[in-house]
C-alpha cells in the first residue's frame, strides 16, 4: 500500500476527516492527528505500538489556542513561554478540568509546543486545531530517518504524508517542566 503525499490544504483536510498524518518537524518526522479526535488519536497509539501510560507532544498554534484547557500561570511562566516560543521546546504545563479526558494524565501536565518550523506553521493556517506530534518510529525503536522507511512503516489507508521539508535541527524538542524549569529532555 502507498501512502498518499499531500500539500498543506490537503494535509489540514485529512486531519480534520480524523486521519494520521506523516509530518515534517524542526528536527524529526512526526506522526500525528488531530489531538481532539479520540479515535485518531487511539490510532496513533496503536500504529506505533506504544504504551498507553506515555503521552504525546502536542503542537499548537499559539499559546492562546490551548489557554482554555490550562491552569492560570503567572507572569512569570507567561513571560517564560514568550521567550521560548515559538522554538524547538516542549514545555510540560497544568491542565485543567476542561482538557478532554483521553488527553489526561498521570502528571496533570500536558506537553506543548509551539513551533517555529515554517511547514507546520503553515499548517496550521488550514488546520485551526490541535495536534498530536510523536516521533515517527515504533515505539522504543530507534528514529526513522528516511521518509520512504517511514512510509513504509506506517503504510495504512488511513495515513497520508504531508509532503513538505524537515528542519535543520538533528534530535527532538527540549522539554523543560514549566512549573520546575526542570529540563526534562536536552
Amino acid at each position: 500500500m502507498q501512502v498518499k503525499s499531500l500539500d498543506v490544504l490537503s494535509s489540514a483536510e485529512w486531519l480534520a476527516e480524523g486521519k494520521i498524518l506523516i509530518h515534517p518537524t524542526e528536527g524529526v518526522w512526526g506522526i500525528g492527528c488531530d489531538a481532539l479526535n479520540k479515535s485518531s488519536f487511539q490510532k496513533v497509539y496503536d500504529l506505533k505500538k506504544r504504551p498507553r501510560n506515555k503521552s504525546f507532544i502536542l503542537l499548537i498554534k499559539s499559546f492562546e489556542s490551548i489557554r482554555n484547557y490550562l491552569v492560570k500561570l503567572d507572569t512569570n511562566d507567561l513571560k517564560y513561554i514568550e521567550d521560548v516560543w515559538p522554538g524547538h521546546t516542549t514545555l510540560l504545563i497544568k491542565y485543567n478540568e476542561k482538557l478532554p479526558e483521553h488527553l489526561k494524565n498521570e502528571s496533570g501536565k500536558v506537553a506543548l509546543r509551539v513551533s517555529n518550523h515554517y511547514p507546520i506553521n503553515l499548517l496550521f493556517t488550514a488546520f485551526n486545531g490541535i495536534l498530536v506530534s510523536t516521533s515517527a518510529n515504533l515505539s522504543g525503536e530507534p528514529n526513522i530517518e528516511n521518509i520512504d522507511d517511514i512510509l513504509s512503516t506506517f503504510a495504512h489507508k488511513d495515513v497520508a504524508h504531508y509532503d513538505d521539508k524537515l528542519g535543520n535541527n538533528k534530535k527532538p524538542s527540549r522539554i523543560i517542566d514549566l512549573e520546575s524549569r526542570t529540563i526534562i529532555r536536552d
